[in-house]
């Protein structure tokens, strides 16, 4: 121990004698480590600890698979077929319902809509959860006339009702019934999607359990112990198949698929955190790299005092030691840099996440440095202690005695192996940082094409909100009565220039599909006809949201319940099921709409739905006058800022009703900023570690040239002294500098294609091996590289001869 503390002393003495070293290889090392931590504490947050469940690796989702056609494989389950699941497998200890619903809270304060869940008997006994005050569900409160009790989310409880420690027994008015607070949960329980603020049981009687033909549940297994994930896989099919052969007409191709809670939720994390840990790990290999050749340059200034060391009987694992104590202070100072940088990198991305996108992410709301992330920086730095220190220590460690020990000489010479070395070190970086650059300029080139790129419609000046009437409140009748009156109202308010409304606000995440046939054509075979996405519309909506109507026309209020079916088709739908004749004027069914023909009286182009990055498919609108729905967005497009015509908007609602609450009020173009949230954070953090490891890669190269120059000073004054020119002194160093870059370059392309090819699901409007990308990226490095080189070998042509021949 003692051996230790004086290994550590005089590794801070030597560190604290070169202070601009010390505070450039921290910083460098700080760079690499802050990155790691901050990727780490995203993955661990994200994709490996989105949920602390009590048994969660036996925790399944059971979604609804098209076998058949392929065209879904997480489909929402029947409830048929749910019940199926349920009472026939052989896997599951448990295997729940859950399905979405409104929550519409009156009374005291004012009308407030909260969305929240119906879930059957077990869903909390299945993860393992307990209230934080009262109870959950008890066993028979799942049946007709004792399901009016509701168990509340803690950040509800706490806004909404003040803490009150009393809620439990008390009555609230919701969706105009009464029910029993029973419980509050934890603070930290936010299942399913942290959307809930509610949760009350779902009535399972005998009538849903013979429904098939809907599709609207989730389902949560938990599984029994010693079961896979495959073998309740074949247990679900098998039972999937008996359904097929009972109920050929709707499932038809219909099977279970089975898959890990974990896997299910943090998939489309995953897409992200893989790439950016890839990155993240080539800017801390590229940091190593560079404090290594730091390490080497410092060792090789060394050698007279560790030759002198050895032959005062020293021996060579205690100068070792003695280098890689050095190496672990510096790796430790870099660490405690990195890691209050990446405290600093993590608010940064918290704050950048829009708070109504980031509480549907699962994970989120615990996502920051903690004991993981700790424990996690504290390895990493050690690591690096033992990856960059070692060989520079073990090569200083054996100097040549007999010229070290000259009087008068500065140290000697690097080997060819040490050069070599070194020089690998340079190429690794620079091809480590083509392989980063060439991912970031893809990235980028992706998320430029996606915000050009035309998504269907005009999200300037246009405010949105969501309604959601009562259906036992409000007839069909009384629905339109409400929608038709609201619309007046809103158009007639001043810088109001259209107003619509639609059953799915685009960019709002939610997306309807359903199966069609064309009438006079042969039907579709069962379980592989298409499918195409719909909504419903008012007349209004097509001018509100600035959509453009290529042929035919738009709805009129003589679209009503009494005229005939009328259906307004997008261009996908034409080209795809009308590609050699006229669409307009064609009649389809589709399987919502009781198979009431719909003849189709125009067509507008696509519209991106739920992302800017899809492929817009098939899809139609349906008129709202034929189809009155109690949920419904509405729309307005203003003069000037929307944001003003909020408080009206939200007055003629309550003008209208006052019980009526109004929800996710925001404008469209702040929908599109949240849609775009991940994707534009990913192309932030690419670019700005891209950044880094070009900076560090120059650096890098910088300092190998530097000391190669220091160290052929004789010889370039040799040079001069016979006549070399200033020109041949530059071009000699530049090429030695472009040998190790083209090498560099070569290997990094060589990367570059293969590794990028990982981000191919993440690009659009750009190929993963796009070669404008890879040309001029790679041409930006060599022009770095070619300046690192060139500031060294212009210092070389200043050498004064004299100087440089004196004897030492």
């Amino acid at each position: 121990m003692q051996t230790l503390i004086q290994d550590l002393r005089y590794g801070a003495r030597m560190l604290m004698k070169k202070p601009g070293f010390t505070f450039v290889a921290a910083i460098t090392l700080a760079a690499g480590i802050a990155a790691n931590t901050t990727i780490f504490s995203i993955a661990d947050a994200l994709v490996l600890r989105p949920f602390n469940f009590q048994h969660q690796e036996r925790l399944v989702m059971v979604w609804e698979r098209d076998s058949l056609a392929g065209r879904f494989d997480h489909g929402s389950v029947a409830p048929g077929n749910f019940n199926d699941w349920r009472e026939q497998n052989q896997s599951f200890e448990r295997i729940v319902a859950i399905v979405q619903r409104f929550f519409d809270l009156t009374g005291a304060h004012h009308p407030e809509l909260f969305k929240g869940y119906r879930v059957s008997a077990g869903f909390f006994d299945a993860l393992g959860v307990k209230a934080a005050i009262g109870r959950t569900f008890l066993p028979g409160e799942d049946e007709p006339g004792r399901d009016q009790v509701v168990v509340l989310k803690h950040s509800l409880w706490e806004r909404r009702f003040g803490a009150d420690p009393n809620i439990v027994g008390r009555t609230l008015t919701i969706n105009a019934k009464t029910f029993t607070v029973i419980g509050v949960m934890p603070p930290d329980f936010n299942f399913p999607f942290n959307g809930g603020e509610m949760w009350s049981p779902l009535v399972f009687d005998d009538k849903m359990k013979l429904e098939r033909g809907g599709h609207y549940m989730q389902a949560l297994g938990l599984l029994k112990p010693g079961v896979s994930v495959a073998q309740a896989n074949a247990d679900l099919e098998a039972i999937s198949r008996r359904a097929q052969q009972l109920f050929p007409d709707t499932n038809a191709g219909l099977s279970a698929n089975v898959v890990g809670m974990i896997d299910d939720f943090a998939h489309d994390a995953k897409k992200y955190v893989t790439p950016l840990a890839g990155t993240v790990a080539f800017v801390l290999l590229i940091a190593c790299a560079n404090v290594a050749n730091m390490l080497f340059s410092r060792a090789f200034g060394r050698q007279k005092e560790i030759a002198v060391r050895l032959a005062l009987g020293a021996s060579r694992w205690r100068l070792v030691r003695q280098l890689l104590t050095e190496s672990l202070l510096l790796a430790l100072a870099g660490g405690a840099i990195g890691l209050l940088s990446s405290l600093w990198a993590v608010d940064l991305l918290r704050g950048a996440m829009p708070e109504d996108y980031g509480k549907f992410i699962p994970g989120w709301d615990h996502f920051g440095v903690n004991r993981s992330a700790l424990m996690f920086t504290l390895l990493v730095s050690m690591l690096t202690s033992v990856i960059f220190g070692m060989a520079p220590a073990w090569q200083a460690s054996k100097p040549n005695l007999n010229v070290a020990l000259k009087e008068g000489t500065k140290g000697a010479s690097p080997t060819g192996s040490r050069q070599r070395l070194r020089g690998a070190l340079v190429v690794a970086e620079v091809a480590l940082s083509l392989v980063l650059l060439i991912g970031a300029g893809l990235t980028i080139r992706s998320f430029v094409a996606m915000l050009r790129d035309d998504i269907g419609f005009n999200p300037e000046s246009v405010l949105s909100f969501q309604l959601s009437l009562s259906g036992k409140k409000y007839s069909e009748a009384q629905r339109r009565g409400f929608y038709n009156q609201l619309l007046k109202r809103l158009e007639t308010l001043p810088g109001v220039v259209a107003a619509g409304e639609t059953n799915i606000l685009p960019m709002g995440g939610d997306y309807i599909n359903t199966s069609f046939e064309i009438v006079g054509r042969p039907p579709f075979e069962k379980g592989k006809g298409p499918g195409a996405a719909y909504r419903v519309v008012t007349p209004g909506y097509f001018d509100a949201i600035g959509m453009s109507l290529r042929r035919g026309r738009g709805f009129t209020a003589g679209d009503n319940e009494q005229a005939p079916g009328v259906v307004i088709i997008n261009e996908t739908f034409a080209r795809r099921f009308f590609p050699n004749q006229e669409a307009i004027g064609q009649r389809i069914t589709h399987s919502g709409g009781a198979d009431k023909p719909m003849e189709i009286v125009g067509i507008v182009g696509d519209v991106k739905d739920t992302s800017l990055d899809e492929v817009p498919g098939p899809g139609f609108y349906l008129p709202y006058a034929q189809n009155p729905l109690t949920n419904m967005g509405v729309v307005l497009r203003a003069t000037a800022d929307p944001t003003t015509l909020a408080a009206a908007a939200r007055d003629e609602v309550m003008k209208l009703d006052p019980a009526q609450p109004v929800f996710n009020l925001k404008t469209v173009e702040r929908m599109i900023h949240e849609r775009t949230s991940p994707k534009r954070i990913m192309t932030a953090m690419m670019s700005v570690f891209a950044g880094i490891a070009l900076l560090l890669a120059g650096v890098g190269l910088y300092a190998v040239m530097a000391y190669a120059v220091s160290q052929r000073t004789h010889e370039i004054g040799v040079r001069m002294a016979l006549g070399a020119q200033s020109r041949d002194i530059l071009r000699l160093i530049t090429w030695q500098g472009l040998n190790l870059t083209l090498a560099g370059l070569a290997l990094g392309m060589v990367g570059a294609f293969a590794l990028t090819r990982v981000m191919a699901p993440l690009l659009y409007g750009v190929t993963a091996t796009d070669p404008l990308t890879f040309i001029l990226i790679s041409l930006a490095l060599a022009g770095v590289a070619l300046l690192a080189c060139w500031i060294p070998a212009r210092r070389a042509t200043k050498v004064d001869p004299m100087v440089a021949l004196r004897c030492e």
